[in-house]
Parts: C-alpha cells; structure tokens; sequence
C-alpha cells in the first residue's frame, strides 16, 4: 500500500555521532546534498558500522539554506549543507541492531544507505518503525518531571492529563529514563522485567541536577522494587567482580527474599555505564542492616 508520506534513510558521519543530539536538541537537519523531503515524512538516521541511531517525523519540509543560517554542527565546514527540514518526535534507537542487509532483505532497498534511499510504502514503514522506541504518553506529555509535578498542582480533578503527569514524576526525568532502558536493554537490572510500562529510572545517589543524571548513576528498576531502594530496604553491593542484592531482613514476602543475596547478571555493555561503585557504596552505608548480611541465595538470572 502507498502513503502520501514517504520513509528515508539518511547518513550521520560515523566521525560525528554528536550529530544525532545536535540535531534532536535543535529539532532540524541540514542536508549537503537537496532531497525533496516534505512535511509528514519520516526520516531513519544511519551511522556506518554502527546501524540506525535515530527516527523523527518531519514538520516542515527540505528548503534552501541562504547561507545566513546559525550552522549548529561540529564538523567546522567539511561540507557545504544546502537545504534544512525541521521535525519533532524524535525516537532512539531500540536495543536491538540489524545490519544493512537486513534492511535490504526487509525494506527491498537496493542502494546504500549513503544514498538516501526512501520508500512510500507502508509495509516498509512498519518495518522501520517497529525497530524503534516506542512513544510513550507519559513522556512525550511533559518535557521532564519537574514539568510534570507543576501540571500536577494545577489539576484539581482526576482526568488523564493528572494521571500522565503522575506517572511521568514517578519514572523519573525523561532522557535520563531513556538513557537507562538503552543500557539495560529495557529490563529491570534487579528482576529482569521487561514490561516496560513499569520500569523506572532510580537514582543511586540523590538527584541533585542535571548532573547526577549520568547512567552510572542509575539503576533500572521495576516500579516496586525502585521503592523499595529509595526506602534503603533494598540496595545493591560491589562484591569483587559481581554486583549482589540484599533484601533488609524486614522485608518477609517471599518475593523479595528470593531477590536476596542475587548475583545481577544483567548490566550494561559499556562498563563506563555500570553502576559507580562509589554511589553504590554511599547507598550500603545508608542500610544500616547491611553489616555482615550474606543473602541467602546466590545466582545470576
């Protein structure tokens, strides 16, 4: 079947992987080669040797550059950019990578992706589409949490908007959420849910800013057990080369005490985004009923 909107591929340098926030904190892109690129068309980005990083859905069309235009990219004029569109909606890659070939296999594409190759078929577009984050209501409501807490005090009455807005202060902010299901592959590093709608961004150290939302500050974890680790009934310890987690003796239900003494098997490819070993040995000192605990299981999911 045939859209009104078509679907392309466009190229980042690999040298210029910045290119992508640059463009997601500018909501535009510039081109050095004019494509006729229109409102309501979708727009995949691909790095070379690295794969799809990011999609967004076009607002207004390619038009000429004058030459007059603030230039926001870092490549110091290796390229002469020609036209512009803006977009907005702008998604991250999913967990998952495909190569080109899949691509190829999936989308009938013929050329490289250095090409722009596009397509206004909307089999393809389901392809495309279906290897990217889904947008989610909450976060696509409200630019951050603090946004979400304001609305919240301006609600006087239940409706959907208040429950949006309370679902987004409890994830946590935004891009850092984000951040955190890329590195986790959307699992709880505690229980191993995957049910995205309750996994949460945690902070290990208290927020205090835009600073302390790094990933090796954070944990994520599901809606209950993110809880718990706010209340220091939970908490996570550095045990030579494993990461192990200790339930308080106060806690009783048996699902939690099958979580004590667990050896976390699934933690971010990147070691530079494994949880700080000195945030974590912050949040043990905060659990007074840590020393000398053993747990009393030990495996790793």
């Amino acid at each position: 079947m045939r859209n009104a909107m078509t679907s392309w591929v466009l190229t980042i340098a690999k040298d210029y992987p910045n290119h992508w926030d640059i463009a997601k904190e500018n909501g535009l892109w510039d081109m050095a080669t004019s494509r006729p690129i229109k409102s309501g068309d979708v727009v995949y980005f691909w790095i070379s040797k690295h794969g799809f990083i990011g999609r967004v859905e076009v607002t207004d069309g390619a038009t000429p550059l004058t030459g007059n235009e603030d230039l926001p990219w870092t490549d110091e004029g290796e390229r002469e950019y020609v036209s512009r569109f803006r977009f907005r909606a702008a998604a991250d890659m999913a967990a998952d990578r495909v190569s080109w070939s899949e691509v190829q296999e999936n989308t009938g594409f013929r050329q490289s992706p250095s090409w722009a190759p596009h397509s206004d078929d909307s089999a393809v577009e389901a392809w495309l589409s279906s290897l990217f984050e889904q947008f989610d209501a909450a976060e696509t409501a409200f630019v951050d949490s603090a946004a979400a807490v304001a609305r919240i005090a301006d609600l006087k009455e239940d409706s959907r908007e208040r429950a949006l807005a309370e679902i987004a202060v409890r994830r946590g902010q935004g891009p850092f959420r984000k951040s955190l299901l890329s590195a986790y592959g959307r699992r709880c590093t505690v229980t191993g849910t995957a049910e995205e709608a309750v996994l949460e961004a945690a902070h290990i150290s208290p927020y205090r800013g835009e600073h302390t939302n790094v990933v090796a500050n954070g944990l994520l974890l599901r809606s209950d057990i993110h809880t718990l680790f706010d209340l220091h009934l939970l908490t996570v310890r550095r045990e030579g080369e494993r990461h192990v987690v200790h339930v308080s003796p106060a806690l009783g239900e048996d699902i939690y005490r099958a979580l004590d003494g667990r050896a976390i098997g699934h933690l971010p490819r990147n070691p530079q985004h494994w949880p700080s070993a000195e945030a974590l040995a912050d949040h043990n000192e905060a659990c007074p009923w840590l020393a000398g605990h053993q747990g009393t299981v030990d495996f790793v999911f």
